[in-house]
C-alpha cells in the first residue's frame, strides 16, 4: 500500500530540481549541525566514566586548586578506612630523549604515577607491568608503536632528559591508550617519585634564586594531583573534616586555611571552571557547550521553516494535482500522510549532506576546540537513537504542518490554483524572516567584536613592545654558561638589534610569587619577574624613574618595581626596601594576558651564567639568517640539545586561543545562518512574487516602469532586514557587554560593528530577492496576464 506513496513522493521530489536540491542541503546542514552537536554533548558528558567506579573515584581539591602536597593521599591511605585505593600524578612536557635510533627529540605527555594508576582507571596493559621505581617507565601502546613498531619493547631502555642529564629508564610495560574521553592523557608513566627531577629543573630555572636543597616530596609544596577510590556511601563532608589536620603540616601561610573538597571525576572535565592548577588534564567549558548547542539547534529551526516555506513554495505547482486527488476521493488524512511521507522521505536524503556535515565538522571542532570527538562515538547507542528520533521528528513535524494547511483547503480552491488570500501566511513568512535575519546579525557581530578584541589584545600590551624578538630556551648548562659568548657573537649578525636573558619572558599565564623578607621576618608579597641586564630595554619597558639594570652584581641587591608597586608601597627610585636596592620605577606593563589586572610587581636580576632563555630583537628583515646562525651555535656549544625557537607574538597569541576559537566557531555559524537565511528568503521571495504575478503584469500594462516594479517587490523585504536590526542589535550589545567583562582590559563596543552587521543583512535581502524581482519585472505583461 505505501509503494504508490514512495513512487509519488519520489516523482514530486524529481520533478522540481531546483527546489528539492535547496531543501535537502538546507535541511542536511541543520540536521548534521544539531546531530554533531549531540555527539559532542555525549562525549563530553562522557568523560572518566570509562573507569570501573568512577562514581566513588575522587580528585581531591584544596581550596579552588586542584593541586595538593605529595604526601597528603598516602596519608589519608594510612589514616582513614575510607580510602580503598589512591594514586598521585604529575604530568609534564617539553621532554628530551634519545629513541633507539639514538636521534634526539622531544616528547610532550610524560607523566609520574604511582602504579595504582592502572587499577583505579581500569587501564590494561597488553604486556608488562606498571614502573615501580626510579629506573622504570611504562609507555603506552601509541608510543611503543611509534618506537619499536613491531618490535617488543620490554626490556629496552630510553635515554630520558628530565633534568639536565640524560638517566636510562628501562621500558617494564606497554598499556591501552588511554581513552578519547579521559581528563588524563600521559603517554609515558613513570615512578611518582622521578618527579622530583622536575622539581629540581624549575629550581634551576630561577638560577640566582634557586634553592637546591627543596623537595617536593613533603607538606612544603602542592605540585600533584591526589586521586583517592572511596568506600560506597563515604560520608564526604565527614571525611574532609578529619582532614583539617593536616592543615598543620602546611608552611605556607597563605594556602593553610583552605579547605579540602572532594570533585568526582566523572565531574572534573565540566565542572571545574572554578578550579585552578588544571596543567596536567583536559578540561572542558561546560557555558560554552551550552551556547554552542543553543545556537546549533536554531540553525535548525531555521532549516526547517527553510524546508517548509520552500515546499509551501513548490506546492504551489501541484495545487491542481492535489485537487484532483481530493476531488477523486482522495481524504485530508491521505493528503496528510503523502506529504508527510514526502517530507520525511526529504529528511532521509538530506542526511547525505548531513554525513558530510558530521565528518567534515569533526576535525573542525577538534581542532577549533581542542576536544577529543572521534567517530568511536557513534558507537554508542544512545546517538543513533537520538540520530533517528531528530530525523523522524524534523520530516514529521514539517510534513505534518504543510499537509495539515493544504488538506483542509477546499477542493475547488485547490483546482483553481490558488490557497487563500489570507494575510496570516504573509505575516508567518515575515516572521520567520525576521527571526533567521536577527539570529544573522547576532553572530556577525559576535563575529566582529571577537575578532576586533583579539587584534587589540595582540597588538595593545600596555608597556611592552613584542614585535620581531625571538626567544630561545637554554636547556642545558652548556648553554647557560656560552649565554655571554652567544649574546656576543649573535649581535654581530646583520639585523640583529639587541640581545638579552631572562628566566621568564612577559608576557606569560602563570604568575611567580616573589616574597621579600627582611631579617625580622618582615614579608610582602609581589608578582615576580626574573630579567637580565637589557631585558627591559629589549622588551621597550620604560623607566620612568632611576634606570634600568646594569652589570650584575651579588651586592648590593637591586630591584625594579613596576609603578602600582611603588606607588602602593610610597617607593622612589634609590631607596632601600625590604634589604634591596631600588634601582628604577618602570612604567606598569601587561606581564600576562589583558585578562589580568597589572599588579605590584618586583623585577629581579638575573646572573649572566645562570639564563633561563635567551631573546633577540631583530629588525624583521634577516630572522632566517639569525636563526640559523643561532642553531650553529647552539650544536656547536650543546650538541645534544634540540634547538628550538619562537617569537614572543606567538606566545602572546596562544593566550587568546580560547578568544580565536569562538571567532572561528561563530564565524561558521554565521556563515550557515546566512547561507540559510538566503535558503529562506529565496523560498518567501518565490511565494510573494508568484502570487503578485497578475499584479505585475497589470501594473507593467498600465506604464509602471522596471525600477517601480523593483522597489514595489523588495521594500517589503527590505523593511522585515530593518526590524531584524531593530531586534538584534540591543541583544548583540548585552551579549557582547558581558562577554568583554572578562578582560580586564579591552578595546569596547563599536558602533560600526552593528552597522556593518546590519548592512551585511540587508545587501544579502537585496541581492537575493531582486534576483527574483528583476525575473518577474521583465517578464512580457502578456505572460503574466494569462499566469493562473
Amino acid at each position: 500500500m505505501i509503494s504508490p506513496y514512495i513512487k509519488t513522493a519520489f516523482r514530486s521530489i524529481s520533478r522540481n530540481k531546483l527546489h528539492s536540491t535547496i531543501s535537502i542541503t538546507g535541511l542536511g546542514v541543520g540536521l548534521g549541525c544539531v546531530i554533531l552537536l549531540l555527539a559532542l554533548v555525549i562525549h563530553e558528558k562522557s568523560f572518566d566514566r570509562f573507569m570501573p567506579d568512577y562514581r566513588n573515584t575522587y580528585l581531591i581539591n584544596h581550596g579552588t586548586s586542584a593541586r595538593t602536597a605529595y604526601p597528603l593521599a598516602e596519608a589519608m591511605k594510612m589514616d582513614f578506612p575510607e580510602i580503598r585505593e589512591f594514586f598521585r600524578f604529575y604530568q609534564t612536557s617539553g621532554i628530551r630523549l634519545r629513541d633507539p635510533q639514538n636521534k634526539l627529540v622531544s616528547e610532550n605527555n610524560f607523566g609520574f604515577s604511582d602504579a595504582s594508576i592502572f587499577s583505579v582507571l581500569g587501564i590494561k596493559f597488553i604486556t608488562g607491568r606498571p614502573a615501580v621505581s626510579k629506573s622504570e617507565v611504562a609507555i603506552s601502546e601509541k608510543t611503543a608503536s611509534k618506537y619499536f613498531r613491531d618490535v617488543n619493547p620490554l626490556g629496552s631502555v630510553l635515554s630520558v632528559k628530565l633534568n639536565d642529564t640524560f638517566i636510562g629508564l628501562e621500558i617494564t610495560g606497554v598499556y591501552y591508550d588511554f581513552p578519547s574521553n579521559s581528563t588524563l592523557f600521559p603517554d609515558f608513566i613513570a615512578d611518582i617519585e622521578l618527579s622530583e627531577e622536575m622539581f629540581k629543573k624549575f629550581q634551576r630555572s630561577l638560577g640566582e634564586f634557586s634553592d637546591d636543597a627543596k623537595t617536593s616530596l613533603n607538606w612544603s609544596h602542592s605540585d600533584y594531583y591526589s586521586y583517592v577510590l572511596l568506600e560506597k556511601n563515604t560520608d564526604l563532608e565527614s571525611l574532609a573534616s578529619k582532614m583539617e589536620k593536616y592543615k598543620e603540616y602546611i608552611q605556607d601561610e597563605r594556602i593553610r586555611d583552605r579547605e579540602y573538597s572532594f570533585q568526582q571525576v566523572s565531574r572534573i572535565y565540566l565542572g571545574s571552571s572554578e578550579i585552578e592548577g588544571s596543567f596536567f588534564s583536559r578540561r572542558g567549558n561546560a557555558n560554552e557547550l551550552k551556547y554552542y548547542g543553543a545556537v546549533s539547534l536554531l540553525i535548525l529551526l531555521i532549516a526547517i521553516t527553510n524546508y517548509i516555506l520552500l515546499t509551501r513554495a513548490g506546492t504551489a505547482d501541484r495545487l491542481r494535482e492535489l485537487g484532483t486527488r481530493k476531488v477523486l476521493g482522495a481524504s485530508r488524512f491521505t493528503i496528510r500522510k503523502q506529504i508527510i511521507l514526502e517530507s520525511n522521505l526529504v529528511a532521509v536524503i538530506s542526511l547525505i549532506p548531513a554525513v558530510i556535515v558530521i565528518f567534515s565538522g569533526i576535525k573542525f571542532v577538534n581542532d577549533t576546540l581542542g576536544t577529543t570527538l572521534t567517530t568511536g562515538i557513534f558507537k554508542d547507542p544512545c546517538i543513533w537513537i537520538l540520530f533517528f528520533l531528530v530525523m523522524i521528528f524534523t520530516g514529521t513535524i514539517s510534513g505534518f504542518f504543510i499537509g495539515s494547511r493544504i488538506s483542509r483547503i477546499p477542493s475547488l480552491v485547490l483546482l483553481s490554483g490558488e490557497t487563500s488570500r489570507s494575510t496570516r501566511s504573509g505575516r508567518w513568512n515575515s516572521s520567520f524572516l525576521v527571526l533567521h535575519f536577527t539570529i544573522y546579525i547576532i553572530l556577525v557581530s559576535g563575529v566582529m567584536m571577537v575578532s576586533k578584541q583579539v587584534k587589540y589584545s595582540l597588538s595593545n600590551f600596555t608597556g611592552i613592545s613584542p614585535q620581531n624578538i625571538i626567544i630561545s630556551e637554554l636547556n642545558s648548562e652548556e648553554l647557560k654558561s656560552g649565554f655571554t659568548a652567544i649574546c656576543n657573537e649573535m649581535e654581530k649578525m646583520p639585523g640583529v638589534i639587541k640581545t638579552a636573558g631572562s628566566s621568564f619572558i612577559p608576557p606569560f599565564n602563570a604568575f611567580l610569587p616573589v616574597n621579600l623578607a627582611t631579617t625580622e621576618g618582615e614579608k610582602v608579597r609581589f608578582d615576580g619577574l626574573i630579567m637580565g641586564e637589557g631585558m627591559t630595554e629589549l622588551l621597550g619597558i620604560e623607566v620612568i624613574d632611576g634606570d634600568h639594570f646594569g652589570t650584575f652584581q651579588e651586592t648590593p641587591r637591586e630591584i625594579i618595581l613596576n609603578e602600582s608597586g611603588a606607588t602602593e608601597y610610597n617607593i622612589r627610585a634609590g631607596d632601600n626596601f625590604m634589604g634591596f636596592m631600588i634601582r628604577g620605577i618602570v612604567k606598569d606593563f601587561n606581564a600576562h594576558s589583558t585578562h589580568s589586572l597589572i599588579r605590584p610587581m618586583v623585577i629581579l636580576q638575573q646572573n649572566p651564567s645562570r639564563m633561563g632563555l635567551l631573546a633577540i630583537r631583530t629588525d624583521g628583515k634577516n630572522d632566517k639568517a639569525v636563526i640559523s646562525r643561532l642553531g650553529e651555535l647552539y650544536s656547536q656549544i650543546s650538541p645534544d640539545e634540540i634547538f628550538e625557537v619562537r617569537y614572543l607574538t606567538d606566545q602572546i597569541r596562544d593566550f587568546y586561543r580560547s578568544e580565536t576559537d569562538q571567532g572561528r566557531i561563530i564565524g561558521v555559524f554565521s556563515l550557515l545562518a546566512a547561507v540559510l537565511a538566503i535558503m529562506g528568503l529565496f523560498g518567501i521571495a518565490l511565494i510573494s512574487i508568484t502570487k503578485r504575478t497578475k499584479e505585475i503584469g497589470i501594473r507593467k500594462v498600465n506604464g509602471a516602469t522596471i525600477g517601480e516594479i523593483l522597489y514595489l517587490l523588495n521594500i517589503d523585504f527590505i523593511r522585515w532586514a530593518l526590524l531584524a536590526a531593530v531586534i538584534a542589535v540591543p541583544v548583540s550589545v548585552y551579549l557582547l557587554s558581558e562577554w568583554l567583562k572578562r578582560f580586564a582590559y579591552n578595546t569596547g563596543l563599536s558602533w560600526w560593528i552593528f552597522v556593518l552587521a546590519s548592512f551585511s543583512a540587508l545587501i544579502i535581502v537585496l541581492l537575493t530577492v531582486s534576483f527574483q524581482s528583476w525575473r518577474a519585472a521583465t517578464r512580457n505583461p502578456v505572460e503574466a496576464l494569462r499566469y493562473e
